[in-house]
This record gives structure tokens, sequence and C-alpha cells, in this order.
């Protein structure tokens, strides 16, 4: 009889590692961006703002878990939290603002995806065949 099995330990991929702590520091970012002044015309709402770093406190915690146990929930968690983040900082795109808000606000937009892809994308099972 022949059987298929795959392996079921988790494993951290270099380029899983690498989303993660590309995921981490835009959290990281997120946190810092607590101190930017609300007070002027352009700035954004305090809401976004404090969101923005709760969100991005809760993406450190995800990618710290997701790369030393190789949690997919965690890791799963921590997409959805940077779609999110990212989709906090769409508006800036179409209010009037400076034109470096909008540049920071595309490239995390960029850096999102590129995060999302490298955590996101599966491995190759193999698969090991018993005779």
């Amino acid at each position: 009889m022949t059987t298929m099995s795959t392996a079921s330990a988790p494993t951290t991929t270099s380029r899983l590692r690498a989303g993660l702590a590309l995921s981490a520091v835009l959290g990281l970012l997120g946190v810092a961006f607590l101190g930017v002044p609300t007070d002027g015309e352009e700035s954004p709402p305090v809401i976004v703002i404090v969101l923005s770093a709760v969100l991005g406190l809760i993406q450190v915690a995800c990618a710290v878990i997701g790369w030393r146990t190789g949690n997919r929930l965690a890791i799963r968690i921590n997409a959805a939290v940077l779609i999110i983040n990212a989709l906090l900082s769409v508006p800036a795109f179409f209010v009037d603002v400076d034109a470096w808000i909008k540049a920071v606000a595309a490239l995390s937009v960029i850096l999102t995806v590129v995060a999302l892809v490298l955590t996101l994308r599966r491995e190759p099972t193999p698969y090991t065949v018993t005779d």
C-alpha cells in the first residue's frame, strides 16, 4: 500500500524571515508616528495615528511570534494587520497634502505589498511516498 504524507513541522525560510522583518519595521514606523504633531491643517487625524500605532504593535508582536515559531496563524494575522494599515494611508493620495507625505504613503504601501508577498508565499510541500 502506498501512502503519502507531508511534513507538518513549521519552517521559517529566509524569504519568510525577510517579510516578517520588513513587517516589524513597518510596525515600528507606525508606532513612531505617535510623535507626529497633529495641530496643523495637513496632519492626519489623531484617531488614524493612534490606530496605526496600535496596529503597528500588533504587527511587531505577530512578526516576532512568526519568526520564532513559524506559526501560520500569527503570520496571517500579521498580513491582515498589514493590509489594514496600508488602507489607512490610502486617503493621503486623495487630499491636498505635501508631496513628501504622499511619497511616504506610497512607499509604505509598496513595502506592505512586498512584505505580504514575502510572508504569504507558500513553499512547495515535499511529499514522502512510502511503499
